[in-house]
């Protein structure tokens, strides 16, 4: 792995534990067993290396998006899919979110800007799934994507619970599972309710 990757992926990976504000270039450098002056030139400094961490994240979902697309049925299978990604994803704490706010207001700007655009490809999906009958033609688009996008800020409210009683991955799975079913139509439920069978079978045999 190229150092500058090698650099990239530590960062993130502190990032998403610690937040970005207490970690600093020196904790990075020793953590990688370089010199910060080394890190330094790669790097100009932290923004930097958070902008590329971020960019590099968005870049592979983009990909994963088109090619599960392209060898998936329908975008029912589509959502489901990253379904299963999420509830294995390491999910960054609250302090990360904190720190792009409070701190790195550029950063800030260029997720929401995001966001916005994500939306627009979240609309076009579920489009696409509403001609192929999976989805429900009467569909608010424009609530769906908006809902989709805003489900990040309920995993922010529920970080700050002192002892949730679930698994953030659990919530992630349990609103998205509830919101692709609700916009489902007869033969979309149909393809969701064996998802869900499939991992029920799946569980009770592993216990």
């Amino acid at each position: 792995m190229a150092l500058k990757e090698r650099i990239i992926k530590e960062a993130g990976s502190l990032f998403y534990q610690y937040g970005i504000k207490s970690v600093s270039m020196d904790d990075l450098a020793s953590s990688l067993g370089i010199s910060k002056r080394t890190l330094y030139e790669n790097f100009k400094d932290k923004e930097e290396i958070l902008l590329t961490y971020l960019a590099d994240i968005r870049n592979e979902r983009n990909n994963k998006i088109l090619e599960v697309i392209n060898r998936s049925a329908n975008m029912i299978e589509v959502f489901l899919y990253f379904i299963e990604i999420h509830k294995k994803k390491e999910l960054p704490s609250v302090k990360f979110y904190e720190d792009i706010y409070k701190y790195y207001p550029r950063v800030y700007n260029l997720i929401q800007k995001d966001i916005e655009e994500n939306k627009i490809y979240i609309k076009e999906y579920l489009q696409q799934g509403i001609a192929q009958g999976y989805i429900r033609e009467n569909l608010n688009v424009d609530v769906a994507a908006f809902l989709v996008e805003e489900s990040t800020y309920t995993y922010i409210r529920a970080s700050y619970l002192e002892k949730p009683p679930f698994s953030f991955q659990e919530l992630f799975f349990t609103m998205m599972i509830n919101f692709i079913r609700g916009i489902s139509t007869e033969k979309g439920i149909k393809i969701v309710d064996a998802y869900l069978e499939k991992i029920s079978t799946d569980k009770d045999y592993t216990n």
